[in-house]
């Protein structure tokens, strides 16, 4: 009976110890958390040369390839496809990824407007940026850029705008690449949520 007393006061004892720290537990699912919806617009045909939205970009990958020069101090376009309708995206990260080349490493410069149809800039998003350094071997590039919030309003586009810089110290071309296994594309925030 002695001996049943002592396993009985050791065993509770144990448990007194085992649980002597409280436990807070709480439950929250991913989306509680973070969340991010992002659109991707794929080059699927050469960049424009006028600030005039065409149909250069889709939310498809292309099937088929190509590329474009772009020379010292000359600018190329590429667009989203039209907003069917108005929305507006929040502030946050940006992706340019291109699959290029320069004919000696350097940057080009970057903006990313809301335009109407008539290449009109409706909004800014960002005004003024710089790509990671492109290389003279073809590569993947991508740069991320802090972008605001901005609305895009129905039947509007996205428009990215890439400038080869002028001056002598600057690559004299770039090369773009896109279309199957060289997607070259611009990544949009669409929804986001950090509570």
């Amino acid at each position: 009976m002695r001996a049943l007393f002592l396993v009985i006061l050791f065993v509770g004892m144990l448990g007194v110890s085992s649980y002597a720290t409280s436990v807070s537990v709480s439950t929250s699912s991913a989306a509680d958390r973070a969340g991010l919806l992002t659109y991707i617009y794929f080059e699927n045909a050469n960049a424009g040369t006028t600030s005039t939205p065409t149909a250069d970009t889709s939310l498809a990958a292309p099937s088929t390839t190509g590329s474009y020069v772009v020379n010292r101090g000359n600018t190329v376009y590429l667009w989203s496809t039209p907003f069917s309708t108005s929305r507006t995206i929040p502030a946050g990260s940006w992706v340019l990824d291109l699959w290029a080349l320069a004919a000696k490493s350097g940057s080009m410069t970057v903006s990313i407007l809301v335009t109407n149809a008539a290449g009109t800039t409706v909004a800014t998003v960002l005004s003024s940026g710089t790509t990671s350094s492109i290389g003279t071997t073809k590569a993947q590039v991508a740069t991320t850029f802090s972008g605001s919030s901005v609305t895009v309003p129905a039947n509007d586009y996205i428009l990215v705008k890439l400038t080869a810089p002028t001056g002598t110290s600057n690559p004299t071309s770039f090369t773009i690449y896109w279309g199957k296994a060289q997607l070259t594309d611009f990544q949009v925030i669409m929804s986001s949520n950090t509570a």
